[in-house]
């Protein structure tokens, strides 16, 4: 997976602020930052979330959001997905594999059986507005991550 830059400088500043709070609820070790960007009316909507590493692989089976790449914030490792043309973050030139980062293979039922439940791990997230240099907080609460 591509190692990433912000180039945005204020990234730092919402990811400081998010692990702040996440400290006091979560075991930040364990756990990845999933951050995803999507197009809005204006600007980019940069939604972020924190979910346990142990999880992942079952959150990401049937997710269609790009991954862009990968960084390190504070020892937490940050998974972007979404637009890859946008004004935060740039790919460098190193790949690196991230050992939990998979997708588990749905499960597979024999006709005339009823299929399980689909698992749902959708963490508290962060909703931002970027536009013209300035991100606006817009809501926090449990909403799709990742599509």
């Amino acid at each position: 997976m591509n190692k990433l830059d912000i180039k945005e400088n204020k990234v730092y500043n919402i990811l400081q602020r998010f692990i702040k709070e996440q400290e006091e609820y979560a075991e930040l070790e364990k756990s990845t930052i999933l951050i995803n960007i999507e197009g809005a009316t204006k600007g980019v909507e940069l939604r972020i979330g924190l979910l346990y590493k142990e999880i992942l692989s079952s959150y990401l089976t049937g997710k269609k959001d790009n991954v862009i790449g990968f960084f390190k914030y504070n020892d937490v490792t940050v998974i972007v997905f979404g637009k890859k043309n946008n004004h935060l973050f740039e790919k460098t030139n190193t790949r690196k594999p991230i050992p939990f980062f998979y997708v588990k293979p749905e499960i597979k039922t024999k006709k005339g059986e009823v299929p399980p439940p689909p698992v749902v791990y959708e963490p508290i997230v962060w909703i931002y507005t970027y536009y013209s240099g300035d991100f606006k907080l817009i809501d926090k609460g449990r909403f799709t991550l990742l599509n």
